[in-house]
């Protein structure tokens, strides 16, 4: 038989003379040690070995080996400790039981390698017919080394979906090394890494599998190259573990202000961390986000909006250097404030099942799972509290409450947001006479950013909740064939956003005009390390102009008389107190107003790192430690007489051994069960299309150096920062986080570019991967082409 015989001594030094085998070797090793997996019998030839004697191999594999067969690479420079080769060379499945067959399959995977050595090998085995599961199993994170095995797999009976990259239909389970799995299966899967470990001290591995029938079957096993555990701050790692377990489990319990049963915790729904500061901020952009909006300022504004009081409750917590939505206290600030509490607390429960039921809608909590507004299509969505035990006068009385609520907010002249945009205009002012006055550093740290919580992020709050009420107006009119999709799209070309005046002034203005305008505007909002527009505007501009996007010279929205009377009649008989022309105003309004407070705001908080950043100058810190800082702790220096150099310093180094001991955490993007923080199976996502328009075109990462012009540019947040994207010519935009209501989703919308929207890591990681793809919003269909 021709296989290769020579064994390896491992009573030394395992690990390096694992190295030494070659794939084929090391499944023939393994076949006589595993107790816990089956290796699928095996025939190996030598590349010399093939030819001289081919059709004797051939001969051998017909006559000992069941069809169909599997014809594998097994080169001399792979699955090596230096580097893997992982998918470099060929590997046929299903090869049929013919000699023309296997000789072609063979010779294919030899012509694969780089070049032929003799010593190099092809095995071929007896093909897995339909497994259970298939897939891949790391010992540990690939990106960070942490200790938390990572499980694809694929349940289709394909045996390679998962390696080859065609697997967008699997499941990917994350389980910290050492906690409890429920799945039997998945304990076979790590109780075979346990008996392979010995074998490779110290070195992390990548473990391909099947499971038929409750029997495991080891297809390959190879070094991880990734970061070593011997790093790991062990102590530290495991009592974080255990504050995270705690924390969960206290504030899963019932509160006696709070209306619902459980607590519920994601990255992704209301205020949307994830998207704006990123799933591992550093904790000077995290404690900006706190101080600025999620500790305080949300609920004020909820409460100024006519929704239950929640304030004193902060909307965002940190586990393990992620921050979370406290997903209840959100739901409870979406139930309008004069909804009785018995009625209240039933909603609150069935949003929180609904949403456990069906995870794939964190980042569309507002669309499709609480009613935080009336809208045309209200009515039809609330029919579903009907399954679920509500009665029609429940149902009444929650749209009777939001057609209130909505009315105060719509009307013309009275409603709140209107404050809010004064209250924006009159930052602007204050902005000038703090950045203009002869205050320290320190003062005028904290008087801009008392100055944006009290005219900026609070308005700006206010401002968002009008726009989200307004495109959820204006989606409900089109869903109810109120307005058709054509006027439905040349409504959103009619406004007049900061996006658009964006693209406009940058071909229009001079260059220092543009950056007096925009200057401030960086694509990590409260990022000290991302740079401004008037810091490197060439990063971000260069020299190009952004004709392909400029907006047409009129763009006017005009309506007919009968659809206009259609809405009308609508808005009468739904009990609105305004007529269609004022609703169209507000909705206008309402959008433009929304980014423009952004665009206002965000100079407040770049100015205040511009001053931090300063001020770290002065103090010796770099820009780089001075992300590690905590914001209350530069606070504290303006009422107090501590040393700044003392304080900044102790805040630093606390920031960067925390962050850095976070980057070893995992966890899920949504949290239902403390035990969900050490085993839990990512959800696969469930994109936000953008448009209806479909593009063809090469992928690319949003590198500011690169020539983006025609191409699906991939950026991990749907930040607003990545305004300059929109001067690149680009075909399509794609993010892994981000809802269909955020900033970059309006203004994709607004320019018609096709987009997809908060993708999820799964998918954003699958697509990315590809040369060339389809995007057909229209389907909502993405096609890997190439």
């Amino acid at each position: 038989m021709y296989r290769t015989e020579w064994r390896p001594n491992l009573n030394n030094s395992a690990s390096a003379n694992m190295s030494k085998l070659s794939k084929a070797q090391t499944l023939e090793f393994f076949s006589t040690k595993l107790t816990t997996a089956y290796v699928l019998p095996q025939i190996v030839c030598t590349f010399e070995q093939w030819i001289e004697n081919r059709d004797a191999i051939v001969h051998q594999v017909l006559q000992q080996l069941n069809p169909p067969y599997v014809v594998r690479s097994s080169a001399g420079d792979e699955d090596k400790h230096e580097q893997s080769l992982a998918g470099a060379y060929l590997s046929l499945l299903n090869v049929e039981a013919t000699c023309d067959s296997l000789i072609k399959s063979v010779n294919e995977v030899f012509d694969s390698y780089q070049r032929q050595c003799p010593e190099d090998q092809v095995f071929i085995q007896s093909m897995l017919q339909q497994p259970d599961y298939a897939g891949v199993m790391f010992s540990q994170d690939p990106s960070t080394g942490a200790p938390y095995y990572i499980i694809s797999v694929d349940q289709s009976g394909s045996t390679d979906s998962v390696t080859s990259g065609r697997d967008s239909e699997g499941s990917t389970y994350v389980i910290a090394h050492e906690s409890v799995v429920s799945h039997i299966w998945l304990q076979q899967l790590i109780d075979l890494y346990k008996q392979l470990q010995p074998y490779y001290p110290d070195t992390a591995l990548d473990i391909e599998f099947a499971i038929k029938d409750n029997l495991v079957y080891l297809f390959q096993v190879r070094p991880l190259q990734t970061r070593s555990l011997r790093d790991l701050p062990v102590a530290a790692y495991q009592l974080e573990q255990r504050c995270i377990y705690k924390k969960l489990h206290r504030l899963t319990q019932r509160h006696p202000y709070l209306l619902g049963a459980t607590g519920l915790y994601g990255v992704m729904p209301d205020w949307n961390p994830a998207e704006i500061i990123g799933i591992k901020p550093k904790p000077l952009a995290l404690s900006l986000y706190k101080e600025l909006i999620t500790d305080h300022i949300w609920a004020v504004q909820r409460f100024n909006y006519g929704y239950r009081d929640l304030r004193g409750f902060p909307l965002l917590l940190v586990l393990g250097g992620t921050p979370y939505i406290d997903i209840r206290v959100s739901f409870n600030s979406f139930v309008p404030s004069k909804l009785d509490a018995d009625l209240a607390e039933r909603l609150v429960n069935f949003y929180l099942n609904k949403l456990k039921q069906q995870p794939h809608l964190h980042d569309k909590v507002e669309f499709q799972v609480v009613y935080s507004c009336y809208s045309f299509d209200l009515q039809e969505r609330l029919n579903e509290l009907l399954d679920a035990g509500f009665s029609p006068t429940d149902l009444q009385k929650i749209s009777s409450s939001l057609l209130e609520l909505t009315n105060s907010i719509i009307a013309d002249q009275s409603g709140v947001w209107q404050s809010d945009l004064k209250s924006i205009e009159s930052l602007q002012q204050r902005q000038e006479q703090i950045l203009n006055s002869d205050l320290n550093k320190l003062d005028k740290i904290y008087w801009l950013l008392e100055d944006c919580k009290r005219y900026g992020t609070l308005a700006f709050a206010g401002l968002a909740r009008a726009g989200f009420i307004a495109v959820q107006l204006l989606n409900s009119m089109k869903g109810c064939g109120l307005l058709s999709e054509t006027e439905h799209k040349q409504f959103l070309l009619s406004l007049n956003t900061v996006s658009s005046e964006l693209v406009n002034d940058h071909e229009t203005l001079d260059k220092q005009n543009f950056l007096n305008k925009y200057g401030h505007l960086r694509p990590g909002t409260y990022d000290i390390l991302s740079a401004r527009y008037d810091e490197a505007p060439e990063l971000y501009f260069g020299s190009a102009q952004s004709g392909e996007y400029s907006q047409p010279g009129s763009r006017e929205f005009s309506i007919s008389l009968s659809r206009l009377n259609s809405l009308n009649q609508a808005l009468q008989q739904a009990g609105f107190h305004v007529d269609a022309i004022a609703l169209f105003n507000f909705i206008k309004k309402a959008i433009e107003a929304r980014e423009y407070s952004k665009f206002v705001f965000t100079k407040s908080l770049s100015d205040t790192l511009v001053c931090i950043e300063q001020l770290g100058m002065q103090l010796g810190f770099s820009k780089t430690e001075l992300a590690y800082t905590d914001i209350k702790d530069i606070l504290k220096l303006h009422s107090t007489t501590l040393s700044a150099q003392e304080t900044l310093h102790s805040s630093i180094q606390l920031g960067m051994n925390y962050h850095a001991l976070c980057q070893w955490i995992k966890l899920p993007v949504l949290i239902s069960d403390p035990a969900d923080a050490a085993c839990f199976q990512m959800l696969p996502g469930e994109p936000n299309f953008i448009t209806s328009l479909s593009v063809t075109a090469p992928c690319c990462e949003a590198d500011p150096y690169a020539d983006l012009s025609g191409k699906i540019v991939f950026i991990e947040a749907a930040d607003p920062g990545y305004d300059w994207l929109f001067s690149k010519h680009i075909a399509a935009l794609v993010t892994q986080y981000g809802g269909c209501n955020s900033h970059m989703a309006i203004r994709a919308a607004e320019l018609g570019i096709p987009a997809v929207i908060g993708a999820g890591e799964r998918l954003y990681q699958y697509w990315k991967q590809a040369s060339i793809l389809q995007l057909d919003c229209h389907s909502k269909k993405v096609a890997v082409i190439q």
